[in-house]
């Protein structure tokens, strides 16, 4: 039976990304599409360099090492890919830690969404996680199933991975951040919500509503139009105890013409963390448009707690199911809009985890 629902679920999802592409061709303009096909193929192109070493260009100054291999106590392996900025000690380091999103690789992820450069900037590592297709066949996160035997325990194999990096490296264990990407945004959530003495902030992109689904079939749901149910209670049923009383610094990034996942659902994930950080349903949010009239053009919504931003959801103008403001030539990642890594880097610096 639930192999069944999984083959309906990517079915129907293979469907919308058929669906997606179509709009984007007949909504882009011929000569952007002719001027973009020609970099398409040397973007695609392998990088000149080694699994471990000196990263290529297009993934920063620092070290690339890919195909990474991390075995838990349960014996559970998961690959992943690290990035290390140059000329920088290891020893005191922020972490952020990218999840990439169905049909992805760690490697397509960090091209695309290019949060190197901005580790090259900001001296801190990256870890890029990467599912195994052995475990779901699209490389997609079971966000969907969050149960202890399939979602949850990727969740918990993510975190296992990170406690060994920040152990091995001697990184900040104060500030270690998750990010992700559609099914990797879901994941992301599961993983903050279970280990929230561990992330001191996440960031959810294009991502589903938390707890609403629980079979592939209903994740495609949910995908399609949020929830129905009441938001707090799906929250309870995926969270450890100890984040209502820890509360979990959250930024929502949703493109507004996504045909994959509604953007009802960025506004349901912002109730869902309002009422997790314990922020009063009638706080009056901080509400600014940027970049006004331009491709980059988006609507910012923050809730604070005193003069701290907790909580910021970030509507997207001009942008489909993709990455804002990444490399285009790289499959779900989208030149319009603002750059997604500069603005969940610049959040994360805000935030810290201070677990006595």
């Amino acid at each position: 039976m639930a192999r069944s629902l999984t083959h309906l679920f990517f079915t129907a999802a293979k469907k919308l990304s058929r669906m997606q592409r179509a709009a984007m061709r007949i909504a882009a303009p011929k000569r952007a599409r002719k001027r973009a096909a020609p970099a398409r193929p040397a973007a695609a192109r392998p990088a000149a360099h080694s699994a471990t070493g000196a990263a290529a260009p297009s993934l920063g100054s620092g070290r690339w090492e890919a195909s990474r291999q991390f075995t838990d106590a349960h014996g559970r392996s998961l690959s992943f890919a690290r990035y290390t900025p140059p000329a920088v000690p290891r020893q005191g380091m922020p972490l952020v830690v990218m999840l990439h999103g169905c049909r992805q690789t760690a490697l397509a992820f960090a091209r695309g969404s290019r949060m190197n450069q901005w580790a090259d900037a900001g001296g801190f590592m990256v870890l890029y996680p990467q599912q195994s297709m052995t475990r779901q066949v699209q490389r997609c996160w079971r966000w969907f199933q969050p149960d202890a035997q399939h979602g949850g325990a990727e969740a918990d194999l993510i975190a296992a991975l990170i406690q060994a990096e920040v152990a091995r490296h001697g990184l900040d264990p104060e500030r270690v951040y998750i990010a992700g990407l559609s099914a990797g945004a879901g994941m992301a959530g599961l993983v903050a919500l279970r280990h929230p003495a561990l992330i001191a902030a996440l960031a959810m992109h294009s991502g589903p509503v938390l707890g609403d689904a629980h079979s592939a079939a209903a994740g495609l749901n949910t995908m399609r139009r949020g929830s129905v149910k009441p938001l707090l209670p799906l929250l309870q049923g995926v969270a450890d105890p100890a984040a209502f009383a820890l509360g979990m610094p959250a930024m929502i990034l949703q493109g507004q013409m996504d045909p994959a996942v509604a953007p009802r659902n960025a506004r349901q994930l912002f109730e869902q963390f309002r009422a997790l950080n314990g922020l009063a349903a009638d706080e009056p949010p901080v509400e600014r448009v940027l970049g006004l009239g331009t491709e980059k053009a988006y609507r910012r919504v923050d809730l604070l707690r005193g003069r701290k931003i907790v909580l910021r959801l970030c509507e997207i103008t001009r942008v489909e199911h993709g990455w804002s403001g990444g490399d285009a030539s790289v499959r779900y990642h989208a030149r319009s809009g603002p750059d997604a890594s500069a603005l969940i880097w610049r959040f994360f610096q805000g935030q810290r985890r201070v677990v006595a």
